[in-house]
């Protein structure tokens, strides 16, 4: 483990980001979002796809059920499955994504939604033409060409997703347990004396991610992306700390204490709030 000394060129590691997309809107604001993986986009697609045999194999018996009643043709049974197909095949898939706004059976369960590529909600021609595509790319390839596609695309879009321009992203994810970091013991006279200024949250939070997963980092890059964290969180901390420090108890010490100050001057915030609200409800005033 590699310890603090003189401050080495920035050429180490950064850390890894999210899987994130970030997308602009025809407003111009920038949306952060996350798109979903392949195998979650497979999952929602065989509850749907579940759902839609279920329609046409529905459909088909009924209409086998009407022809016997009636004593009908079989002009009327191939009408009859043409209509339940459409309906199963793009029917279900267009009236879901704009009743619910994106979504289908399938995406409320494993948590996505269908939107545009600027972030905006799909719009009518866009979710036929999707249906329309998935009945040759799932169906009718048993979902091997769509599955190809989604693989190979950065966004895990396929083939009707890219005609279309939609992408399909992930809304819920589960919430990452926080966990709190721990003043290490033998900096904690030097700690107590620091000036630790306000951290920038981009870096509080790759501090954060890094210090919970340190241990199954591989040795070497657990080093450089210390030594990278170490020499952008230095800035923000007089003096430096004890020569021989490692930098991962640096980093933690950081923001151990960074966190400590900030709760401690909201509590004195909260308290003198109380205080001049209990002066303000105190009458008779005095003149």
């Amino acid at each position: 483990m590699s310890t603090i000394s003189a401050p080495s060129d920035a050429g180490s590691a950064s850390l890894a980001r999210d899987d994130r997309e970030s997308l602009v809107t025809g407003e111009a604001v920038l949306l952060d979002l996350r798109t979903a993986s392949f195998a979650v986009r497979m999952l929602s697609a065989s509850i749907d796809g579940a759902i839609q045999l279920a329609i046409l194999v529905g459909g088909i018996v009924g209409a086998v059920w009407v022809m016997a009643a009636l004593d009908a043709d079989e002009g009327f049974f191939a009408a009859g499955t043409l209509v339940m197909s459409v309906t199963a095949y793009v029917g279900y898939p267009v009236l879901c994504e704009m009743l619910l706004r994106g979504r289908s059976v399938g995406r409320l369960v494993t948590g996505t939604r269908v939107v545009r590529e600027d972030g905006g909600p799909v719009h009518v021609r866009q979710s036929v033409l999707r249906a329309v595509m998935a009945m040759f790319e799932i169906w009718g390839t048993a979902g091997a060409v769509a599955l190809t596609c989604s693989v190979l695309d950065r966004k895990s879009r396929r083939i009707g997703d890219l005609l279309a321009g939609t992408v399909v992203i992930q809304e819920r994810m589960s919430a990452p347990r926080s966990q709190r970091i721990e003043l290490p013991q033998e900096l904690r006279p030097w700690a107590a004396g620091a000036d630790v200024g306000r951290l920038p949250v981009a870096l509080v939070q790759d501090i954060r991610s890094f210090l919970p997963r340190a241990e199954r980092i591989h040795p070497r890059s657990r080093q450089q992306l210390s030594r990278d964290l170490l020499q952008r969180t230095l800035p923000f901390v007089a003096p430096a700390p004890p020569p021989g420090t490692d930098p991962e108890a640096f980093l933690a010490a950081v923001v151990s204490e960074r966190s400590r100050r900030d709760e401690e001057r909201l509590r004195r915030a909260v308290a003198a709030q109380r205080e001049l609200s209990a002066e303000v409800r105190t009458a008779p005033f005095a003149a």
